[in-house]
C-alpha cells in the first residue's frame, strides 16, 4: 500500500514538473515571435511613407524637362570610333548644375565610353568613344541621364540611336574570313605628263609673245590719239624720274593729232567747234592750256602742271574719244 502511495506520488510530481517545462518552451517561442513581428513592422515602410515617396517620385517626374538629343555620326560607327551627342538647352530656364552631370572617363552601358562633356550657352555635348561592338550591325542608344538645373528643377538628357559593327562581317564565323594577299602598286607613267607640260608651256610663251606684239605694237599703231595718251601716262610710272613737262607733252601730242594741226590756247574754240565731243570738256581744256601756256612760253615759268589732273583730262578725253 505504502509502495503503491509512493509511485502514485512520484507519478504526480514528473507530470507537474513535465508541464512546468512546456509551459517555459511556449513561453520563450511567443517572445521569439514577437520579436520577429516586431523587427518586420519596423522594416516595413508605414502608409504615410510610402505616400510620401510616391509624392516626391511624382514631384520629381513632374518637374523634369526633356530635351532633344541629336547625333553627329548615326551610323557606320566601328570599334575606336568617337561620336558626339548634342542635346538643346535653349529652352531651359536656368543654368546647368554642372555637379549633376554623369561622370567623365567612365564606361556607361556595353557600347560607349563618356571621354568628357562640354556645356556650352545653348547646348551640352557629350563627348563617346566606342569601345565595344556586336558581330552584325546593331541598333543602340546613348545612355539618358537626370540632371539638375542651378533652380533645382530636374530636366532629362534623352538618348539618341545609332548603328554600330563589325569592321569586318563574320556573319559566318571568323575561320572562314581570308585576308587578301597584298596587291602590287601600279606604276603610272610619266612621259605623257611631261610631254604635255612642255606644250602647255610652249603654247602659254607664243600666246604671251603675241600679245606683248599686239599691246606694243599693232595695237600702238592703231590707238586712237587719246587712248594713246593714257597709254604713255600709264607706262611713266614705271619710270624712275618722271617730269609733269613729259606727262604735259604726251597731252598736247594727243590734242594735235586729234585736230591734224598744232593747237595753242587761241585755238581752243576751233577745237571745240571741229571735234563737238569735247565740247563736254572744255572747262578742263581750257585750265589745261592755260597752265601750260603760262608755263612754256611766259618770260618767268609759271607752277609746273599737275600730272593727276592730266591723267584725269586724257582718260576723260578718252571717254569720249570712244563714243565719238
Amino acid at each position: 500500500m505504502n509502495r503503491y502511495i509512493i509511485n502514485l506520488v512520484m507519478l504526480l510530481l514528473i507530470s507537474i514538473s513535465s508541464s512546468v517545462c512546456m509551459a517555459e518552451e511556449e513561453l520563450e517561442q511567443g517572445a521569439k515571435a514577437l520579436v520577429e513581428l516586431k523587427s518586420a513592422n519596423d522594416a516595413v515602410p508605414t502608409e504615410e511613407e510610402q505616400a510620401q515617396e510616391k509624392a516626391e517620385a511624382a514631384k520629381k517626374i513632374a518637374g523634369a524637362q526633356t530635351l532633344t538629343a541629336s547625333v553627329d555620326r548615326a551610323w557606320g560607327l566601328l570599334l575606336g570610333d568617337e561620336l558626339a551627342v548634342r542635346v538643346d538647352t535653349s529652352t531651359l530656364e536656368a543654368g546647368i548644375n554642372e555637379s549633376s552631370l554623369p561622370q567623365e572617363g567612365k564606361r556607361y552601358g556595353l557600347w560607349l565610353y563618356l571621354k568628357g562633356i562640354d556645356v556650352e550657352e545653348q547646348q551640352v555635348v557629350f563627348h563617346y568613344q566606342v569601345v565595344n561592338v556586336p558581330a552584325k550591325n546593331t541598333s543602340v542608344e546613348t545612355p539618358a541621364f537626370d540632371v539638375k538645373q542651378n533652380d533645382e528643377k530636374w530636366f532629362v538628357i534623352p538618348s539618341a540611336s545609332l548603328v554600330i559593327g563589325p569592321s569586318l562581317a563574320a556573319s559566318e564565323g571568323l575561320s572562314n574570313i581570308q585576308i587578301k594577299e597584298d596587291l602590287q602598286p601600279t606604276f603610272i607613267s610619266t612621259t605623257e605628263m611631261s610631254n604635255d607640260l612642255k606644250r602647255y608651256s610652249l603654247i602659254a610663251i607664243i600666246s604671251w609673245l603675241l600679245l606683248m606684239l599686239w599691246h606694243f605694237g599693232w595695237k600702238t599703231k592703231n590707238r586712237a590719239p587719246f587712248s594713246q595718251a593714257v597709254h604713255d601716262l600709264g607706262r611713266l610710272k614705271w619710270k624712275r624720274s618722271v617730269t609733269p613737262d613729259q606727262a604735259s607733252r604726251i597731252l598736247h601730242t594727243a590734242f594735235n593729232k586729234t585736230s591734224n594741226t598744232i593747237v595753242v590756247y587761241g585755238e581752243i574754240d576751233a577745237l571745240l567747234e571741229n571735234y563737238a565731243w569735247l565740247a563736254p570738256l572744255q572747262e578742263d581744256i581750257r585750265a589745261f592750256y592755260q597752265q601750260s601756256e603760262s608755263h612754256f612760253f611766259a618770260r618767268q615759268s609759271g607752277q609746273e602742271p599737275d600730272i593727276d589732273m592730266i591723267k584725269k583730262l586724257a582718260k576723260a578725253c578718252r571717254s569720249k574719244e570712244m563714243l565719238a
